[in-house]
């Protein structure tokens, strides 16, 4: 076998194994759940002074609007006017950079697109709640205060990512202390991607021989993390399901590209990193369901105002609860860094300072345009835009060819 078949055997076995991990992914983890988790439900009642009632205020936000003065009614004019009206001869449009736009098209692919005008009752309930969630992001303790407790077991596991002594044993018995990531722990031991010989694993050591050390590592990491998905009504789970396949595939690709770089040691950190990276955007999610539930139930995530709250805030949430949970520096550097670097044009310096850093940017970015192409047809402009400005290293460019071949294979 020549070399140039060497590599391309390589490759493919390389998109094989990403195509695998990612199917195991989509099937085992996207699984509807039965209860509905509200975390932020009594802040909201308390911010939103609502009776103790089990359904949502409906006369609330009518009530709130006798209470808006004249230069409130300014204020929201000007806001309507700038995020709803289009193709007004009068106003100017909005010029975004690549990023920026980038950034907008994945959250209409995250929430729906925005409506091009919106009705001035939809826009001052979207305006309304905005406000509350933006007060709550400025000083987010309250936030924190309601999130669940870190588990044991992921605590020991983030001290212990690179670590080639890892004890197995210790993580067992603290693993056997909490049911419910004892239980994902099992469910991922028995799916087809890790349980090859489809013989049923019904005990932690049994899933550990199967597993091995980042597969229970992951699976503890997944079990936790999943808690914090959104799981509200029907009509509004799709959305808070697509935001958890964002974060496992961001963390599924960035320990795919730092697997294939000199830094390959720290792949699990990586993984890790890639899948809590989006948490500002699963908390901001469910800040808005929660707020929906106490307010009015008509109203929708699509709005301009919740998407331009996400894109400002999200990283930055991220970065405050993994320091309220009192994660490793070496996580946090990583999150700040994502958090302060709002262009790619800044990945050679950011590539320089932390390699790892980058790689999760562009695990990110992957990610987001690896989802869209599942549902859109996407120009090869665009996507070689997105090649060429907002990706820095051979790993993500390699990455994301393989990405489009295999998906022009399953398009044939």
């Amino acid at each position: 076998m020549n070399n140039q078949n060497k590599v391309r055997s390589s490759h493919n076995m390389d998109d094989l194994k990403y195509r695998t991990h990612c199917r195991y992914f989509n099937e085992y983890h996207l699984k509807p759940k039965n209860v509905s988790i509200f975390m932020f439900k009594k802040l909201f009642n308390k911010i939103f002074k609502k009776s103790k009632k089990n359904t949502a205020n409906l006369y609330y936000f009518e009530n709130s609007k006798k209470t808006t003065n004249a230069q409130q009614e300014t204020e929201h004019k000007q806001t309507d006017i700038e995020y709803s009206v289009k193709n007004t001869v009068s106003i100017a449009p909005i010029i975004r950079s690549f990023d920026e736009q980038y950034q907008q098209d994945f959250y209409d692919y995250l929430l729906g697109s925005s409506p091009s005008v919106s009705s001035s009752y939809n826009d001052e309930l979207s305006k309304l709640i905005s406000e509350k969630i933006e007060n709550l992001l400025k000083s987010p303790k309250l936030i924190l205060d309601s999130l669940p407790t870190l588990p044991l077991s992921l605590t020991k596991i983030m001290a212990q990512l690179n670590n080639d002594d890892f004890d197995a044993n210790e993580l067992i018995k603290l693993i056997q202390q909490e049911p419910a990531i004892a239980a994902k722990v099992i469910e991922l031991a028995n799916s087809s991607y890790y349980n090859r010989q489809s013989k049923e694993i019904n005990d932690l050591k049994s899933a550990f021989m199967v597993l091995g050390v980042n597969g229970l590592s992951e699976g503890v990491i997944n079990g936790f993390v999943s808690r914090l998905v959104p799981h509200p009504s029907i009509y509004f789970r799709q959305y808070g399901q697509k935001i958890w396949q964002h974060s496992l595939s961001t963390g599924i690709t960035a320990k795919a590209l730092v697997a294939k770089s000199p830094l390959k040691a720290h792949a699990a950190q990586a993984y890790f990193i890639g899948l809590i990276c989006n948490l500002g955007d699963l908390i901001i999610y469910q800040l808005l369901i929660d707020a929906f539930a106490v307010v009015h139930p008509d109203c929708q995530p699509n709005s301009v105002l919740f998407k331009n709250m996400m894109a400002k805030n999200s990283k930055r949430l991220t970065y405050f609860i993994a320091k309220y949970w009192n994660f490793p520096n070496s996580i946090l550097e990583v999150l700040a860094l994502q958090a302060q670097v709002k262009k790619s044009a800044l990945l050679p310096a950011l590539h320089k300072k932390m390699p790892i850093a980058c790689f999760i940017y562009e695990a990110k970015v992957i990610s987001e345009l690896q989802m869209r192409l599942t549902q859109q047809t996407i120009d090869n402009d665009y996507i070689k835009e997105v090649s060429t400005s907002l990706l820095f290293t051979e790993q993500a460019t390699v990455q994301l060819n393989l990405i489009l071949a295999n998906n022009q294979l399953e398009s044939a």
